[in-house]
């Protein structure tokens, strides 16, 4: 059988540009004091905008305060997660909104401000293809996992191609790529518009508009389209993961897991995913080297005894096998 391989990341695989769950809560507050003094300033560099102005006037202030609640909530739990998932169960839905709005209009703009992680870079330099059309794509053997809402991917892509189309394409709705919790900067869902796609190409202005007009579309009317962030947990028969996730799966081989912790949170999840591997053979683990043994604890019972299981101690470069 020819090999299969896919690439299960989690938060880590991000973390040269997004925040761990560790560090978000102070992320999200030193990026609303930069969302505060962004926009139109006076000859002393002090913020200048009327509060009429259509971005940064109220609509700019709004998105500040929903920066800041998912700051100051941010601090008071393990994770956005942990406090998403409270207000699913108390049915909180307008607040549930309210994060996934403030949290994917984070995503886009401090995306935009900064390069791609490079070693999403290093990964796509080494395995993208021609495909029959002379088109750059991503090798047939290749699917990808991933609990990330981010762009990293489609960013990463972009540099390769500077078309975004070819990105739509092949990364941000590809048959190969599944988002385990969705994605951010899509409105409607499933519409890729200013603001997505001014997360591909870094420029030397961040998508501050893009964001702020984003997030107002997304609050301005209790019944306006919901963002494209839908966590795993929210489809408690997970239907969609089933429908359209695992067809991925029949097939792997190989798996290698990158900046995913297998968090008990998800251990539901994890196992539907798991029990859809007939062929798997050796999963590879690239952790820093203190981590792996609780990781290998964590994820015994979900595979067959016979797997190997492989250690990655260096975390610089995305690992790739040998036999990729």
């Amino acid at each position: 059988m020819d090999n299969v391989f896919l690439y299960l990341l989690g938060a880590g695989a991000s973390c040269q540009i997004l925040p761990l769950a560790s560090d978000f809560a102070k992320r999200l507050a030193s990026f609303a004091n930069d969302l505060k003094m962004a926009g139109p300033k006076n000859v002393y560099g002090e913020p200048s905008a009327s509060p009429d102005d259509p971005v940064w006037g109220k609509n700019r202030d709004n998105l500040y305060d929903a920066i800041n609640w998912l700051a100051t909530e941010s601090s008071h739990h393990f994770s956005i997660d942990t406090f998403a998932k409270k207000l699913f169960f108390r049915g909180d839905t307008q607040s549930l909104k309210k994060l996934k709005a403030a949290l994917s209009v984070y995503l886009v703009i401090e995306q935009s401000r900064q390069h791609v992680d490079q070693r999403y870079d290093a990964f796509l330099a080494s395995v993208l293809r021609f495909d029959s059309s002379r088109r750059v794509s991503l090798p047939d053997h290749l699917h990808i996992f991933t609990w990330n809402y981010d762009t990293q991917l489609d960013k990463a892509f972009y540099g390769f191609c500077e078309n975004q189309d070819m990105v739509i394409e092949h990364v941000t709705f590809s048959n190969r790529i599944y988002r385990i919790n969705g994605r951010c900067g899509t409105h409607p869902p499933g519409t890729i518009g200013d603001p997505f796609c001014a997360v591909l190409n870094t420029k030397s202005e961040p998508a501050w508009e893009a964001g702020i007009n984003l997030y107002k579309e997304y609050i301005s009317e209790p019944s306006s389209p919901e963002p494209e962030i839908n966590f795993a947990w929210e489809d408690p028969t997970h239907n969609k993961l089933k429908n359209v996730g695992l067809n991925l799966l029949s097939n792997v081989s190989d798996i290698v897991v990158i900046g995913y912790s297998f968090p008990y949170f998800n251990r539901e999840i994890d196992d539907i995913i798991f029990k859809q591997f007939s062929h798997i053979r050796r999963i590879y683990l690239q952790y820093p080297m203190d981590v792996h043994t609780s990781i290998e604890n964590r994820i015994r019972g979900l595979l067959p005894p016979d797997v190997e299981i492989i250690r990655v101690a260096s975390t610089d470069l995305f690992y790739i096998p040998d036999d990729f």
